[in-house]
């Protein structure tokens, strides 16, 4: 550098100082390991833009983290002591020219010829979240932000100051980069490239794709040979208008469309930080690293869990918070009314009729629009279920989005996108009261800007944390090819019956993930602890005694690595838990109670099924010792195993495979090592009754236990009154019967769970059946046969031996008196 650049850089370093004074990144992100990889190492920044303003604040920065300042002087190698920066610019040669060129080459040439262990660090830095737009008239006149002249950057830092996001990467060791090449060109240009593709997915990751408008992307919709196909076949018909029909083709487009506007975000953003602000005291996100990591290099299609109308906000907003783009989402049309409509619209939300049976015309549209949305690179959202859990479980995915989704992307095969499963809840619902009105048959209460100025309501209320965790990610090519390895060439060939397997797998395997990333937060754990008693009361200290034996079992044996559970003492979850909840205490000389009762316990309900998964599994084991004293080891093994499926159908627990017994053995191992069962010989033995570890043992079965009992319920009805011929052959009067028969039993037996007679349950119940082979329904001449293996006998029994006599006889006796179907 000459004295003269020296000047002229130690002045525009004066200048600056004023300009970025105050100036914090509203977002700073460190990779994980990246401190610790280039501690007591030589480091090189490397800027994406030519920016000295840039350079300024990157080094205050550094300092305030206690990452190597910069130091070095331009062309001169790193030291451990004084890192140095490059710019993206000069490395591809786009500034600096010839003589440019060549510096980097010496540059590089030193560097492999002296071996030091440079650590290249990639450094973003974002004046705003806007992608820019492609017919942006400003932008074309003026130029890209990476090509900003003086004037423009200073304009850009004074408008986005508040709105800075920063990213520093992960280093790349420069030795390992360029130690298949000794040549200074060619490894100059491959670390370029290296460097360049990492910013264009960061940029990508960050900002998203360059938007196109509204009007543009119904152009490209209509445009698209499946509409244009379904459009030709309409006129075709007598009487039809061509106009017309490409006029309705355009209404269904424009209705469908969004119209993201990275502007509106950010007053979105500020307020949603105020409404959550008034509403919960901190949203909690989980796995975010993963995530940043994944949507360096991968397109992003997230499916989560849906519990709530917040969240599509919340989730939308994380993102945000975390310097990643939101997504555009599919939401149902019921949510576009005025005002709301217009508004999520514009935050990316677009829009799909509940049902697509007899619109052709509107179904080529839909699938048109995925197409052109995924194929520009857009990340997406959709609820796999469908519509939000009334129960806190998880429903049976519907397919129709995933179907849609799979058959764009696999006509881009070259196309790297991941699904990302995201496990939502929330320590207080704020629909709770709504959605225990629903299960007891209150009528679903239509969307409306009026029900919108009622919810003000909820501002007089606490909810506590919404939890977001983001669950392990599904490779779509890589779930493909383990599918069907010849994928691509079948696909080509017009082949595409590996579709309707991998629609069904990744279905399965996204709720699966979405249960592996489940919240244990602390009303969950209370909830399952507290309901388990049977009158839903429990004196304080055992209760807090079941927290700790709780937390110890999956802390010993955890449900998957991406489980999170709540921190603090047994005291402090409580105490949460009873503050949120609205749990009641009730002192006594002997020992405070703690219990629920009305409202409150049906609500518990709602936060025991979200977590029940993650304890169902050694409830299963627990349950066997409810009524015996000792059991043989092997003998549990082998009784787990062929009930496992019913659970995992239901729960969406990991799979086994066949003949599996390491994960009910691990879990038999780990109950013994708390103490909760005793290992003496080949047998088991639960504690002495009397003792805490019995309780905390026969709490863990009761967990389960009205799963059980619906099992038990559907088995007996099937094995006992179908072979008579005393039950419709009807499936879905089948279905009706038995759930009427729930509800009379939930009645006399004073259950308090809603779900309890769910027919989304029993359904799945007798989905499962069929898979077994232990019940065969078959149609013929418009009827069905419904016909019960011999096996399903020893099925009940073995439902019946998980219960107290007491429900046995009441359901024995139920059974008997149950009058025939007309």
């Amino acid at each position: 550098m000459s004295w003269l650049s020296r000047v002229w850089f130690a002045l525009c370093r004066l200048m600056s100082a004023l300009l970025i004074r105050g100036i914090e990144p509203k977002i700073l992100q460190i990779d994980d390991g990246t401190i610790e990889d280039i501690a007591d190492k030589p480091v090189c920044y490397v800027l994406r833009e030519h920016s000295w303003t840039d350079r300024f604040v990157l080094e205050r920065l550094l300092k305030k983290q206690g990452l190597p300042v910069l130091g070095g002087k331009p062309g001169v190698l790193p030291t451990v002591e004084q890192a140095t920066c490059l710019y993206l610019p000069i490395l591809q040669g786009r500034r600096g020219g010839e003589r440019g060129r060549k510096a980097m080459e010496a540059y590089v040439q030193e560097a492999v010829e002296t071996g030091l262990p440079i650590q290249v660090v990639p450094v973003s830095l974002f004046w705003g979240r806007d992608p820019g737009s492609e017919t942006s008239i400003f932008r074309l006149l003026v130029g890209s932000s990476e090509s900003a002249g003086a004037i423009r950057k200073l304009l850009i830092i004074l408008a986005q100051r508040g709105n800075l996001v920063v990213h520093i990467a992960k280093p790349v060791s420069f030795e390992k980069l360029v130690a298949h090449t000794r040549e200074p060109a060619q490894a100059a240009t491959l670390l370029a490239r290296t460097l360049s593709f990492y910013f264009t997915r960061r940029k990508t990751a960050t900002l998203g794709p360059s938007l196109l408008s509204r009007q543009q992307i119904t152009d490209a919709v209509i445009r698209r040979q499946p509409v244009q196909e379904v459009m030709a076949k309409l006129a075709a018909e007598p009487e039809a208008n061509a106009a017309k029909i490409e006029k309705q083709a355009r209404k269904m487009a424009n209705e469908i469309a969004a119209n993201f506007d990275s502007r509106l975000l950010r007053v979105l953003e500020m307020t949603l930080t105020w409404v959550f602000q008034k509403l919960f005291t901190g949203l909690k996100v989980y796995h975010n690293q993963r995530l940043r990591d994944l949507a360096s290099h991968r397109q992003l299609v997230y499916m989560p869990s849906h519990r709530s109308h917040f969240d599509y906000l919340l989730i939308s907003y994380a993102l945000y918070k975390e310097g990643l783009v939101p997504p555009h989402i599919a939401a149902g049309v019921n949510l576009n009314f005025w005002p709301v409509g217009g508004l999520l619209r514009r935050g990316g939300a677009f829009y799909i009729r509940r049902s697509f049976a007899g619109q052709e015309l509107y179904s080529a549209v839909f699938h048109s629009y995925l197409d052109v949305i995924l194929g520009r690179g857009y990340s997406m959202e959709f609820y796999p279920e469908g519509g939000r859990s009334r129960t806190g479980r998880l429903l049976p995915p519907k397919k129709g989005m995933l179907k849609m989704t799979l058959e764009s992307l696999v006509q881009q095969p070259a196309r790297k996108v991941a699904i990302v499963p995201i496990y939502v809840c929330y320590d207080k619902l704020v629909e709770g009261a709504t959605y225990a009105k629903e299960l007891r048959g209150s009528t679903k209460q239509k969307e409306s800007a009026s029900g919108l100025l009622k919810a003000r309501k909820i501002f007089k209320s606490s909810y506590g944390s919404p939890h977001v965790s983001f669950g392990e990610p599904i490779l779509v090519d890589e779930a493909l090819a383990r599918i069907e390895p010849a994928w691509r060439r079948q696909f080509a060939e017009g082949n595409h019956g590996f579709l309707q397997k991998a629609i069904d797998q990744i279905a399965q395997q996204n709720m699966e993930h979405i249960n592996a990333a489940a919240v244990v937060n602390p009303i969950g754990l209370v909830s399952t602890i507290l309901l388990s008693s049977p009158q839903r009361a429990m004196a304080e200290d055992e209760l807090l005694a079941q927290i700790d034996a709780f937390i110890q079992l999956l802390k010993l044996m955890p449900y998957s690595r991406d489980v999170s559970l709540p921190e603090g003492t047994s005291r402090e979850i409580l105490d949460f838990a009873a503050r949120t909840a609205g749990l009641s205490r009730i002192d006594h000389s002997w020992g405070a109670i703690i219990t629920a009762t009305g409202k409150e316990a049906v609500m518990l309900t709602y936060y025991r099924n979200s977590i029940m998964h993650v304890l169902a599994l050694p409830s299963l084991i627990a349950r066997f010792f409810r009524h015996q004293q000792r059991v043989n080891e092997q003998a549990l093994l082998d009784s787990c195993l062929p009930l496992y499926p019913f659970l995992r159908k239901e729960l969406f627990l990991p799979e086994l495979a066949q003949g599996e017994t390491n994960r009910v053995q691990n879990q038999i191992d780990a109950l013994v090592s708390l103490g909760l069962l005793v290992r003496e010989g080949s047998d088991l033995l639960r504690p002495e009754v009397g003792t805490e570890a019995y309780s905390i043992l026969i709490g863990l079965g009761r967990i389960l236990r009205e799963t059980f009992e619906r099992y038990t319920m559907s088995s007996l009805v099937l094995a006992q009154k179908l072979g008579v011929g005393e039950l419709p052959s009807s499936r879905s009067e089948l279905e009706k019967y038995i759930i009427e028969m729930a509800q009379r039993l939930a009645i006399l037996s004073g259950r308090e769970a809603p779900e309890y007679f769910d027919k989304t349950l029993f359904r799945g119940f007798l989905d499962t059946l069929i898979s077994e082979n232990l019940l065969h329904i078959t149609s013929a001449e418009g009827e069905d046969r419904i016909e019960v293996d011999d096996r399903l006998q020893s099925y009940a029994h073995n439902w019946v031996a998980l219960l107290g006599p007491d429900v046995q006889q009441s359901m024995l006796q139920l059974l008997r008196r149950a009058p025939s179907p007309e």
